[in-house]
């Protein structure tokens, strides 16, 4: 039995392609750790202009539990930060 779970970010161009920037080592770290692993997980993040999306999926409920904690922590963290940098520098943006 395959659990699937799928959350989105929404928020202005700019701030989603940041995040989606910042996560993007991780997620190509953790493709690589699927590979090796060879246990029945997926990970699929998409960035379409406004939307951050991130999809889930394994055949362990208590995998993918831990899998959405992990990327909703660090989503959590690269919005706080983009918006702590925002403040501090809104030239910047």
């Amino acid at each position: 039995m395959e659990f699937k779970a799928e959350f989105e970010l929404e928020d202005e161009v700019e701030i989603v392609k940041i995040i989606y920037e910042s996560i993007k080592e991780e997620h190509q770290a953790e493709e690589a750790a699927m590979e090796e692993d060879k246990k029945s997980s997926s990970l699929e993040i998409t960035l379409n202009r406004t939307k951050l999306c991130v999809r889930i999926g394994s055949d362990d409920i208590i995998r993918l539990r831990a899998a959405v904690n992990t990327w909703l922590r660090l989503l959590k963290i690269a919005a706080e930060m983009t918006q702590v940098v925002r403040e501090c520098d809104p030239q910047s943006f």
